[in-house]
């Protein structure tokens, strides 16, 4: 049940019988065909040893009916046959009856004179054909089909079971680089700590030294006040590494922490995911159109940032200039007016707006997939 799906198993079940049942009505339409068609051959025999009067047409179809049926070789393999032999009148031919012998037996003249009469008037050949469902050939048939349906599960089984521990397999390396990204990121982290404290150290001297030089030059002075200026540039743009580096690493947490939890979702959930968001977008938000990179980017999100996301789609829904834009966004390529709203700190909406005024979401993400977003959104 865990690699094979219980439809594949109900099918794999049911068909068998099924395709063995058809089979076996094939097997006995066709071959009653064939019999027909050989006994129809055979069964009068030599017609001038009739015309002479040497043998009646009746002894002539038993005796060759029952040599044909002693010589076949699908009667012991199951096939029962039941041949019947009339003349256009109704006279019984096929299979004879004992029949009480005359006091005088008939003339090779009257004999040849009946067989004309028999022959001139036509015989009707009757065959009914059943395969005994105990014979070799039936559980034969239907031994193959149960094999080549239990060579079907297996197949499907390995095949399931070998794509699980490729999946397995990945999902282990992906954890593990990620693991090593926050390694290597913790460790970026620690030396812009400690830029970040010599850099503070440096500034107090420099403040100090300033401090206690008032009766240098004014040259020297602005010299200072640049050096200032410029330290705490440095350490501005520090912090702001670093806040983006703690960011990073926090999310790269949650990822990690996700994969541990076996909640990362595959491809085929981001798929699943994204088909439900586009059945529920376009049946809620009716003056809204979304491209397919802003459904994928959305079902991407945490649970959190979706509720966040959608209650601005929402207010868009209803009116777009409910909405606060952060900026218009300046493309290349693109001419096309297009604008950021952020949301849930680091989640980003980009969106246009068409000449009906009609809402267009482009591209939903984060702060991590901007670039990326900012590129699709210029190539379009």
């Amino acid at each position: 049940m865990k690699y094979l799906p219980l439809k594949v198993i109900i099918f794999c079940i049911i068909l068998p019988p099924i395709l063995h049942l058809a089979t076996i009505q094939s097997l006995e339409k066709y071959l009653k065909k064939i019999f027909i068609a050989e006994i129809e051959n055979i069964y009068t025999g030599d017609t001038r040893l009739l015309f002479d009067g040497n043998l009646s047409v009746k002894d002539a179809v038993n005796n060759n009916i029952d040599n044909y049926l002693q010589k076949n070789k699908l009667i012991p393999w199951g096939v029962k046959l039941n041949v019947l032999v009339i003349t256009k009148s109704g006279a019984i031919i096929y299979p004879s009856f004992e029949e009480e012998d005359s006091l005088t037996p008939p003339s090779r003249k009257q004999i040849a004179s009946e067989n004309f009469a028999i022959l001139s008037e036509g015989l009707n050949l009757q065959i009914d054909i059943f395969l005994e469902r105990s014979s070799v050939l039936v559980i034969s048939i239907f031994s193959t089909y149960i094999m080549l349906s239990l060579l079907t599960l297996s197949y499907l089984y390995r095949r399931g079971a070998m794509k699980a521990k490729m999946e397995e397999k990945h999902r282990e390396e992906e954890l593990s680089r990620m693991i090593e990204i926050e390694k290597e990121n913790q460790k970026r982290m620690n030396m812009l700590t400690e830029d970040k404290t010599i850099l503070a150290n440096e500034f107090k001297r420099i403040k100090n030294i300033l401090e206690d030089s008032k009766v240098t030059t004014l040259k020297n002075e602005e010299g200072m006040i640049e050096e200032i200026i410029s330290l705490e540039e440095k350490i501005k743009n520090i912090h702001d590494l670093y806040d983006e580096q703690q960011e990073e690493n926090m999310e790269l947490k949650e990822i990690i922490g996700k994969y541990e939890k076996g909640e990362f979702k595959t491809r085929k959930q981001k798929e699943k995911g994204s088909k439900q968001v586009t059945k529920r977008f376009t049946s809620l938000y009716k003056s809204i159109s979304f491209h397919n990179r802003a459904i994928l980017g959305f079902a991407d999100l945490t649970d959190d940032m979706q509720i966040k996301a959608e209650e601005i789609i929402h207010k868009m829904e209803i009116d777009s200039n409910l909405v606060k834009v952060k900026r218009k966004v300046l493309l290349k390529k693109n001419p096309e007016a297009v604008f950021e709203i952020p949301f849930s700190y680091n989640g980003r909406i980009y969106f246009s707006k068409g000449k009906d005024g009609k809402v267009n979401i482009l591209s939903i993400g984060t702060k991590n997939t901007q670039e990326k977003d900012l590129a699709f959104i210029d190539s379009i």
